[in-house]
């Protein structure tokens, strides 16, 4: 059976429907937020979700049912993330004659519906737009309209707030994930329920699932953690404040993501930047060692990076300078205090940093693949 939760976005509310076999509702869910029949459907999705048939499938639905739905793939990995290749979607759209009543469904984790999601907010000043996520990992990026590209110089440094007007999850699809996408996601997992449900963490500490759990189990702890965000977004939609203790283990993890090539996958990055942000928070004196070493364990038990790469520190810090929260004059992070509490910190300096940086054990090469 799906779970629907309703997000009460200040712009608009939205369903986020988590099901085992939620696919297959598309048309009714689609038709649910008012997309008629005679509309043009235009999907982005990659080409690794491509070849597994899904997007097809949920083509033939759409088909079957009077949309007109035409398919977009795309290059796989963070390199399609870009302006070029939003240029290239919107070309597409002109060539099939989208127009502005008609909607982009994103197809894919989350560099699809990034990049699905900004072209839908930027072409034709604005479309409507359906996520239909397809990792572990975009259970986070799916919800709350934050979409955009990125430049060489940094993620996501040109985007939008655009709101979806549903995101349909089916978790029995994540049973065909690679291993190293699965934990991945995990990553997500854990920030949420150390941003604001112990209970989940507690979970995860107890019940570790390293690999796939089956799809009734991970539709309960995806619907908790979107729950988490959910609450945040609701009363903070365009990250005005405290939105951005979403961000906890990204400041970090985002430098850590672009320095390696992105050899070194999002959800590793942030298990990577959460060990040393929370070290951080640790010798600021606000997070205790014991809730410190819960943190690495959990990250330990899914399998997950507890420790920093062997990456010159200085190319990290160099990144992490063109973050949008920071100031000029010193950083701003989201750290955790305690398991349940992550707070919006300023002021946060280099040196500081730094301190936290070398005191993270390195994690070895070639534990994160």
């Amino acid at each position: 059976m799906n779970k629907v939760t309703l997000v009460k976005a200040p712009s608009h509310q939205y369903p986020l429907v988590v099901g085992a076999s939620a696919h297959r509702d598309i048309v009714h869910w689609i038709s649910q937020v008012g997309v008629e029949e005679s509309t043009s459907i235009f999907m982005v999705t990659d080409e690794n979700v491509a070849k597994t048939g899904y997007p097809q499938e949920l083509k033939n639905l759409l088909e079957g049912a009077g949309y007109l739905a035409t398919m977009a793939v795309v290059s796989a990995g963070d390199a399609s993330k870009s302006l070029e290749t939003a240029q290239q979607l919107y070309r597409s759209m002109l060539q099939v004659q989208i127009r502005r009543k008609d909607i982009v469904m994103a197809v894919g984790g989350g560099m699809v519906g990034d990049l699905a999601g900004f072209v839908a907010a930027t072409y034709l000043r604005g479309l409507r737009f359906v996520q239909v996520p397809t990792t572990l990992l975009a259970h986070d990026s799916s919800i709350g309209g934050k979409v955009g590209v990125n430049l060489a110089e940094g993620k996501n440094l040109v985007g939008a707030f655009h709101q979806p007007i549903l995101v349909l999850y089916d978790t029995g699809i994540l049973s065909a994930l690679p291993p190293r996408e699965w934990t991945g996601g995990l990553a997500e997992l854990i920030k949420h329920g150390l941003i604001g449900n112990p209970s989940l963490f507690a979970d995860l500490m107890n019940n570790p699932c390293p690999s796939f759990p089956g799809p009734d189990r991970t539709t309960d702890l995806v619907t908790e953690a979107a729950q988490v965000k959910i609450a945040i977004i609701e009363q903070d939609e365009r990250e005005s404040g405290l939105r951005m203790v979403l961000n906890v283990g990204h400041t970090v993890g985002h430098a850590i993501e672009q320095q390696s090539g992105y050899t070194i996958h999002h959800g590793e990055a942030v298990a990577m930047g959460l060990a040393v942000e929370s070290e951080l928070s640790h010798q600021k004196g606000w997070l205790s060692t014991e809730d410190r070493d819960q943190i690495f364990a959990v990250l330990c038990s899914h399998e997950l990076p507890n420790g920093k790469p062997d990456l010159p520190i200085q190319s990290i810090l160099d990144t992490m300078d063109l973050d949008k929260k920071h100031e000029h004059a010193s950083w701003t992070f989201a750290l955790p205090y305690a398991i349940g509490d992550v707070r919006v910190v300023r002021g946060i300096t280099k040196d500081e940093v730094v301190s936290a940086w070398k005191a993270t054990p390195t994690w070895k090469a070639g534990k994160e693949q």
